[in-house]
């Protein structure tokens, strides 16, 4: 099936959805390849929010078949910079709220390249993630490895009592996150701790990153969200943190166990969704200027950042980026690249003669702040940074 339209809640599974922000034709993100003008690569999409409980998530949800490439699952965090410092974060985090308890089995769905696995000293360590469909079954560093979706690990067969469950960054891309966290929260031990990390819809309004609403991300998770499907699911929040310079605007962290929650976290929803229709609003209104800003450049325009959420980026600022005469990036591997639905080249920028006075955009926003200072050093004309907050 390519999509699904979406009828019920992800966290209450109520079926009394509004409509935030309709979004007709976006296109898919994370698209590098040779530029196809007549291949569709985008989709209808609905930005909805839950009457009941204030949750907000899409309204459509893409088959993985059209949302993920090879190039995808062939992401390693440990060849991620940001991923690892992410990595960093996370277990600071978890060493804050572990108090004086101990764990003898850590599951890590998600755990990649066993990257964040191998930092943990557990006697038992397993990683369920199907990018190591190659290792399944293997143990590398003393690390065992099911290179499968969690919801077809057997986890009698496989012996797994997990008293430590790791998942960072999966949740949002998961149809049914009550569905899988139920499940888990079966599987565990009788006093697991259970520590997640998503991106924050808090943090990405206050960051004003609008263009990371995306296909690939299900699930807009925010505090109270997030602690409402720990009580549906009859877990007990323990502690949350929020890593502002996470991906999307910033992450949350956020930890639980099994247990009964006395209380159901209430929210005002009415007023929820007045915030963030406003915030949208703004964000388009900041969008259309800087559209005619951009428009208003003379030739000798640059782009800095071959991101993947170029796509979404152009679109929100109704460009296809043809004006530039190219996007700029640091990385050797990317030179000459391009993406299948923009048109435009990527070049390594210590292979290019940048003129002075060149006009530049930002291209890459998980980056503005380092690409500006690289900018600086090149003796621009002027610099456009499509995020204003």
């Amino acid at each position: 099936m390519e999509k699904r339209t979406v009828e019920k809640c992800g966290v209450c599974n109520h079926s009394d959805l509004a409509l935030l922000w309709d979004l007709p034709k976006l296109p898919l993100t994370e698209k590098y390849g040779c530029y196809d003008p007549l291949k569709i690569l985008y989709f209808d999409q609905r930005l909805l929010i839950c009457n009941d409980c204030g949750h907000v998530q899409l309204g459509v949800q893409l088959s993985p078949e059209l949302l993920y490439t090879a190039s995808e699952y062939s992401f390693r965090t440990s060849l991620s910079k940001s991923a690892c410092l992410g990595s960093e974060f996370f277990l600071n985090f978890f060493s804050s709220i572990k108090g004086s308890q101990t764990f003898n089995s850590l599951l890590d769905v998600g755990g990649n390249d066993l990257y964040l696995a191998k930092k943990v000293d557990i006697e038992k360590r397993c990683v369920v993630d199907p990018v190591c469909s190659l290792q399944d079954g293997q143990i590398i560093d003393g690390v065992k490895i099911l290179g499968q979706f969690i919801e077809k690990v057997d986890f009698g067969k496989e012996e797994l009592l997990p008293d430590l469950i790791f998942c960072r960054h999966v949740l949002e891309h998961v149809a049914n996150p009550r569905e899988m966290l139920t499940a888990l929260l079966e599987k565990g031990a009788p006093h697991a701790l259970y520590v997640f990390e998503i991106p924050c819809l808090e943090n990405l309004i206050e960051a004003n990153r609008f263009d990371a609403i995306f296909h690939q991300h299900y699930h807009y998770f925010d505090l109270s969200s997030f602690q409402r499907l720990i009580a549906e699911i009859g877990g007990e929040y323990v502690s949350h943190e929020y890593n502002r310079q996470g991906s999307c605007g910033g992450a949350m962290l956020i930890a639980f166990r099994k247990g009964k929650t006395t209380v159901t976290p209430s929210v005002d929803v009415a007023e929820k969704k007045a915030s963030i229709e406003k915030a949208i609003q703004n964000y388009t209104k900041q969008m259309d200027l800087l559209s005619i800003q951009l428009k208003k450049f003379e030739n000798n325009i640059y782009g800095y950042g071959a991101s993947l959420m170029l796509a979404t980026l152009g679109y929100h600022l109704k460009t296809d980026f043809s004006e530039l005469i190219c996007i700029l990036d640091d990385d050797e591997q990317k030179d000459q690249i391009s993406y299948q639905n923009v048109p435009v080249t990527v070049r390594c920028v210590k292979k290019c003669s940048i003129p002075k006075n060149s006009n530049f955009l930002v291209t890459s926003l998980e980056n503005t702040r380092s690409i500006f200072g690289k900018i600086s050093e090149m003796a621009p004309r002027r610099v456009l940074i499509p995020l204003v907050n």
